[in-house]
């Protein structure tokens, strides 16, 4: 048996199956010389040795058994000579995956074509993944073979030459001939690899010196490369959960950190012998150590480690592989404990793995016997693909599943309530879903999605990626509300946590308190703090001449401002606060310890004072840091206060951070350029940079499709039975009907006057790509902002100006003057008078303040541009005056018009046409996932050209 075993490849099952097989058919002995005519390329699949099984065998194995009686081992006698044995690449488990030969030249074809829909599928579990060291190769981990070759050159300098070259200086020819000395060394260039765990077992003694060499071997050196990367991209997508790794590397591990806080929690599992505590069939990010990690060393590179693995390990992730796709990388497949612990025979009379085994193997390695051997058993659920390399392969993987996301559905990895968390994990008991300001969400994690490159956030798809962010929480069937979803989009926050506001004063006087949700008081407190008032603008004394430039970097107060809103302890029960000092300093206070991993890691002096280091940092509130740091408000953690340190060193102030043990809070202070004696306005230091405000509300959400209808009919002749009203907002093009709403709402309402087969659902993208097309979206985006303004004539008196001009404004009321109550950023309840009287009766004429409109496409970007304007009316302050006379009002009208007003007017109409909110929903019927963002885009640009240096005098300002 022992020899057939060994002749075959077969484990020793699958010789008794075929030898039972023989047996019945009343064939010869199968021994070593006659094994040619059986074939061993056959597949053979492993079954027990019962009538059932047999059975089995003959009812599913029924194309291997044809084979088999084709080569002469049928129960009648076959004449036919014996067609040559075949080729490695010939053979017939090998022929159903496509010829490697074919695709040899082909780069990654297949394999892409092959492991895309697995990743993609929403339907189909997860693929796991299994990583051997050629995975990673390309960031400076050495491969088996090559960790030998470095291996011996190290013992063989210390042990035989003493130290007296280092490594690197001993020849080939002294360490290879040492080797073979040894009797436990198998000899042979292409088996090098395979000495792996002979070299540590015997050379790597004791313990302390395996476990130093180790973890300085699997250094990498090069960094993490592209395909861990991408491989930590699809985790954070949802399209790989579960991870097995052979090597002791910190490439994986690594490449997950550096897309924290988005992916929350890496659990790591068998880092240690019994380290099973982590182990989750539902875990979204987790890393199974399959011979343990370096640092505890567990790990299995021992000879007489590598036999097996542990059961308690093997008990828990079986099912898992049985249940799920497999991909292996990198992987040789020579350790028997991987062979047997993972892909031995787990299942009695059917195949292993029903949902396949995916081989990965470069072009020009071949398959070690073990793979083989697995390949037959496995028959048609094994699949060899040959690929370029790891890093290849995990490229153009990322092009192939561009825009596709795997969101956690209530029970597949989203957090329960018994879950322990931080403070904004939380469940708020009292807080449902009707608390969240779900257009806010949807408008936010939407700009979250699209600058993680993730697939584009829907309306649908909103309470997945929160449950899958944490932001709420499956309890029995139902959503439960965090406190993070309440701080960042609840619609009236102060009524769940009181505390959560800041106030701001000024010169120790003026007070002013800034509630709402946190992406609220982030938008007005950065409004505030842009201003001249709290940010002026200096002239800086140089050598010879002065420059202009503000009294704080504006990116120092944009870090301090997210640090004090992201960072502060919210169950603490205070505010936080900003105190304005003009001419001097600016304090930024709020609630909170050190926590006690940063604490443990910075020096905090007598005084309170801290000493920042760089790179440390923590994260007391997850959920808060994940969306702040996906909109890209604030930066990659540990880097926030050391940039305010440096910004303010070279703009000539400077900085100091303090901790109060006693009144557990953390004060930032910022002091600007030392003024000159008698003035605030003049300091010293360098480089202005200007904020410039556009008059376009971008959409921050539009519906990814278009319906397109075709119509037999037009719709003024359509019949009385149909409703136009339920249709929503459309665009009628005669024979063509253009809408938002999902095509197959508009073929049931409008069925009667459709063509079904020629109407469509085309994606915005290719819409968009079209010039044509493009102006009947812009129509059609227009034509839903009108829909949202004509909401506000009833109460506001704002009507859309008769014909094609595109424009809207106030109405008098009551044929006389019209105020309206709106908030800003500064101040509440601002008055504001939007319609004038000018003149008396009977000559009495207004001044109505409106705005022109138009939907523009800003590189790639929709927008609605506003433009304030007066309208002048007649005595009954809704007329429009003739044109020739609203000419001349106009005229002198706007010369009373400074960039300070315009900015002014802006902010009203933000204000106003939001509502108060940080979004405007001009969904119609069946459309909720249209959404203008209600801050007007700004852009910074340097201006260098303000500087009064002799090399800048013939540059120009931005």
């Amino acid at each position: 048996m022992a020899e057939l075993t060994s002749a075959t490849g077969l484990n020793r099952e699958s010789v008794q199956v075929f030898l039972h097989r023989l047996e019945k058919k009343g064939s010869l002995p199968l021994n070593k010389e006659n094994l040619l005519v059986r074939e061993p390329g056959r597949p053979i699949v492993r079954y027990t040795l019962t009538p059932e099984g047999i059975v089995i065998l003959q009812e599913e194995n029924a194309p291997f058994a044809r084979e088999l009686n084709d080569s002469g081992l049928s129960d009648t006698p076959n004449d036919t000579a014996v067609e040559p044995k075949r080729t490695r690449g010939q053979r017939p488990w090998a022929r159903r995956l496509g010829n490697p030969e074919r695709w040899s030249n082909q780069g990654n074809k297949l394999a892409v074509h092959t492991l895309a829909p697995l990743l993609r599928s929403a339907e189909e579990p997860c693929p796991l993944v299994l990583l051997g060291a050629g995975a990673s190769f390309r960031s400076g981990v050495p491969t088996a073979s090559d960790a030998v070759k470095q291996i011996a050159r190290l013992v063989y300098s210390e042990r035989e030459l003493k130290n007296s070259r280092p490594p690197e200086r001993v020849k080939p020819s002294e360490w290879e001939t040492w080797l073979q000395t040894f009797d436990w060394f198998i000899p042979g260039p292409d088996r090098l690899a395979e000495n792996f765990p002979r070299v540590v077992e015997n050379l790597l003694v004791p313990a302390e010196f395996r476990k130093r060499v180790l973890l300085d071997l699997m250094r990498p050196v090069n960094g993490i490369s592209i395909g861990y990367k991408v491989l930590a991209d699809f985790v954070m997508r949802g399209l790989i959960q579960t991870v097995f790794t052979t090597n002791f590397d910190t490439c994986l591990p690594d490449a997950l950190r550096e897309r924290q806080p988005h992916i929350r929690h890496i659990y790591e599992v068998n880092r240690g012998v019994g380290d099973y505590d982590q182990f989750n069939v539902y875990s979204r990010c987790q890393i199974v150590w399959v011979h343990g990690r370096a640092e505890q060393y567990s790990d299995k590179n021992a000879a007489g480690e590598t036999g097996a693995l542990d059961k308690g390990l093997v008990s828990r992730v079986r099912p898992m592989l049985d249940a799920s796709p497999i991909i292996v990388i990198g992987y040789r497949g020579s350790e028997p404990s991987v062979m047997e612990g993972l892909f031995g025979q787990n299942n009695q009379g059917r195949l292993d793995f029903p949902n396949g085994v995916y081989w990965c193997l470069r072009h020009s390695e071949s398959l070690h016997p073990n793979v083989e051997a697995l390949g037959r058993r496995l028959g048609s659920n094994f699949r060899l693909l040959r690929i370029d390399g790891f890093d290849e392969l995990f490229a153009e993987l990322q092009r192939e599943l561009q825009g596709y996301d795997r969101y956690a559905a209530v029970g597949t990895g989203a957090r329960t309530v018994h879950d322990a968390q931080a403070f904004d994990e939380r469940v708020t008991a009292p807080a449902t879903l009707e608390d969240l300001d779900l257009d806010l969400a949807l408008s936010i994690l939407r700009e979250y999605c699209q600058k993680l490159g993730r697939a584009p956030l829907t309306r649908e798809m909103l309470l997945p990626l929160m449950r899958e962010q944490g932001l709420i929480v499956a309890n029995s069937g139902n959503d439960q509300v965090t406190a993070g979803a309440l701080l960042l989009f609840g619609k009236r926050t102060q009524d769940f946590f009181p505390h959560a506001v800041v106030s701001l004063t000024e010169a120790g006087k003026k007070r002013q308190v800034y509630d709402g949700n946190l992406i609220a008081q982030h938008r007005a407190l950065l409004q505030k703090l842009e201003t001249t008032d709290v940010n002026p603008l200096l002239k800086v004394k140089r050598r010879r001449q002065h420059t202009d430039q503000t009294a704080y970097p504006p990116r120092v107060l944009v870090e301090l401002l997210v640090n004090m809103l992201v960072h502060r302890d919210y169950e603490l029960h205070e505010p936080s606060s900003i105190e304005l000092h003009p001419g001097s300093e600016i304090v930024f206070s709020n609630p909170g310890a050190l926590t006690q991993k940063v604490a443990g890691k910075v020096t905090v002096e007598n005084d309170g004072h801290i000493i920042i280091s760089e790179g440390v940092t923590d994260q007391r509130n997850p959920s808060l840091c994940d969306i702040f740091f996906g909109i890209s408000a604030m930066e990659r953690a540990g880097t926030g206060l050391i940039d305010v340190s440096e910004l303010m060193l070279a703009g000539g102030g400077s900085s100091a951070f303090y901790h109060n043990p006693a009144e557990a809070r953390f004060k930032a202070v910022v002091t600007q350029p030392m003024s000159s004696a008698g003035s605030r306005t003049i300091a010293r230091s360098d480089v202005p940079t200007g904020l410039y405000v556009l008059n376009v509300l971008p959409f921050s959400v539009i519906p990814e499709h278009v319906s397109i209808v075709r119509l037999t009919t037009p719709l003024r002749e359509r019949p009385r039975m149909i409703d136009l009203r339920e249709c929503g907002t459309f665009v009628d093009r005669g024979t063509e009907l253009w809408s938002f709403v999902p095509l197959p709402i508009l073929t049931k309402l409008l069925e009667p006057i459709i063509d079904k087969k020629a109407s469509r659902s085309k994606p915005r993208t290719e819409v968009e790509a079209s010039q044509e097309w493009k102006r009947v979206l812009s129509w059609l985006l227009r034509k839903h902002f009108e829909y949202e303004l004509e909401t506000f004539e009833e109460e506001d008196g704002l009507i859309l100006e008769y014909g094609r001009k595109h424009r809207a404004y106030f109405a008098g009321k009551n044929k006389g003057e019209r105020t309206i109550v709106w908030h800003s950023a500064q101040r509440r309840s601002n008055r504001r008078e939007v319609v004038k009287r000018r003149g008396d009766p009977p000559r009495a004429w207004f001044e109505n303040e409106g705005f022109g409109y138009e939907i523009i496409d800003m590189a790639g970007m929709w927008c609605v541009r506003i433009k304030p304007f007066y309208m002048f009316t007649g005595p009954d302050a809704f007329t429009p005056l003739p044109a020739f006379t609203r000419a001349a009002k106009a005229t002198r009208r706007i010369k009373f018009d400074r960039n300070k007003s315009v900015e002014a007017d802006l902010a009203f109409w933000a204000s106003f046409l939001g509502r108060g909110a940080e979004t405007m929903n001009v969904g119609d019927l069946h459309v909720d996932d249209l959404l203008i963002d209600m801050t007007f885009l700004t852009v910074e640009v340097p201006e260098i050209g303000l500087n009064n240096e002799p090399e800048y005098k013939n540059r120009m300002s931005a």
